[in-house]
């Protein structure tokens, strides 16, 4: 059965696994659903109206994966749109006072950071980790297994398997701290690092293969932002 704090308010039409944990004064609105697994800690508010003027009322979703936790404080807007939720994936942590808005998509395995804001439309790729106290503009796109500073303020998309910070954020280095602990080999590391340092050049990605080719994808796709800036320190091969 639901594991539910007896001040907590969930409201009859939420769809909870029957393992879910949900705290102290945590509000789950109508039209969430939540996997197995997942935790709700105290105060945090999910499935709520988005806050966008363009949303008309209806029906719309949350979804949340199994195995996530979400922390104090949190708020997850539910869509505009009821074709697709608002989504936060599996093994997802989500630390206090984070807010996720209305539309967003965040992968599995992400990491979000005490007090950090995801405006609406965000994408966030998996095992991508953010910083604290990091903002991130609407519609921006955040790709696999990227790295965010704390305090960032990111208004355009951050690449795959690299690292941002600053106000604007601009590209740093590869993320190779997350790279080496999710068991990147040295050779992969130094081919990431070749397209990088080509793309900090203003060359095109030869290799679309592999890792490297992930980054040529991702380029590829749609950008409502365009891509974040690149420093002038040149990553060492």
């Amino acid at each position: 059965m639901v594991h539910l704090h007896p001040t907590a308010v969930v409201s009859s039409d939420a769809v909870i696994a029957d393992d879910v944990v949900i705290g102290p004064y945590a509000v789950v609105h109508p039209h969430v659903r939540l996997a197995r697994g997942v935790r709700v800690d105290a105060h945090a508010v999910l499935g709520g109206d988005p806050q966008d003027l363009s949303f008309a009322g209806g029906v719309t979703w949350l979804e949340v994966g199994p195995d996530t936790v979400i922390r104090e404080a949190v708020i997850v807007h539910r869509a505009t749109v009821p074709d697709t939720p608002t989504r936060i994936g599996a093994a997802c942590l989500i630390m206090g006072q984070v807010h996720v808005g209305h539309d967003a998509q965040v992968g599995d395995r992400v990491v979000v950071a005490q007090h950090t804001v995801l405006a609406g439309h965000v994408s966030v790729g998996p095992d991508a980790v953010i910083g604290g106290m990091s903002a991130v503009h609407q519609h921006v796109r955040i790709g696999r297994r990227a790295m965010v500073g704390g305090f960032a303020k990111v208004t355009r998309d951050v690449l795959p398997f690299c690292a941002v910070d600053g106000n604007p954020a601009t590209h740093r280095a590869l993320n190779a701290v997350g790279l080496r602990r999710a068991g990147v080999s040295a050779e992969d590391r130094r081919v990431l690092r070749q397209a990088y340092n080509r793309l900090r050049d203003g060359r095109p990605v030869d290799d679309r293969a592999g890792l490297a080719g992930q980054l040529a994808e991702f380029l590829g796709m749609p950008s409502r932002r365009g891509i974040s800036a690149f420093n002038r320190v040149r990553e060492s091969a």
